[in-house]
């Protein structure tokens, strides 16, 4: 078995066993946060990869919906010295995790909020680039939380959703693709294919 294939499984089972003692059947928990964080997830996506998908400018202004603790973030606010990441998080806990992960970088710009992802408490057009890493599926309306990120987003802003291997809330390419039109938005580039793959979007 590949290293990536073994760190799908352990990830996959783990969640299995967290949602069997629970019941939780959306929000991936901060009690679980290590995972994230670990370095076996460079076999599926790396934070550098991620960030050379995002067409990023230095003083871009970006939204991370659903950061966890923090595993894209950092690579992410140091690409960005004279602009601002913020971070948005259903969990006050994965955000203090957060918080802590880009300290540790000495990093200084990027602000932390928690709440609901269909409710974003941004104005209008403030965002560069909006991007989501496995998170869609698990906000209970995707399409809700689509829109929000097509109103905070400016005219010439990019929407960047990337789903990956291992995730129980998956969303195919063609669902998404669905869903982001009606939220209206259109395709840009993509990267990736099957259940590994980032898909950009403009406003229509």
């Amino acid at each position: 078995m590949s290293h990536y294939a073994g760190a799908l499984k352990v990830i996959e089972k783990l969640q299995r066993i967290w949602r069997g003692l629970t019941g939780r059947e959306t929000t991936y928990p901060h009690e679980l946060a290590f995972i994230l964080t670990s370095p076996l997830r460079n076999l599926i996506l790396s934070p550098a990869a991620l960030a050379s998908r995002l067409s990023l400018e230095e003083s871009d202004v970006v939204l991370e919906i659903g950061p966890g603790p923090g595993y894209f973030s950092s690579e992410i606010a140091q690409r960005l010295p004279q602009g601002r990441l913020e971070l948005f998080d259903l969990q006050p806990e994965m955000l203090k995790k957060a918080r802590r992960r880009i300290q540790h970088h000495s990093l200084t710009n990027a602000g932390y909020t928690a709440g609901d992802a269909t409710r974003l408490p941004y104005r209008d057009g403030v965002f560069d680039r909006v991007f989501l890493v496995a998170v869609l599926g698990e906000v209970p309306d995707h399409e809700a939380c689509l829109q929000e990120a097509h109103r905070v987003l400016k005219a010439d802003g990019q929407l960047s959703i990337t789903e990956q291997p291992g995730d129980p809330d998956f969303i195919k390419r063609a669902h998404l693709d669905q869903m982001a039109a009606r939220a209206g938005f259109e395709p840009a580039e993509s990267f990736g294919r099957g259940l590994n793959y980032t898909a950009n979007y403009g406003k229509a």
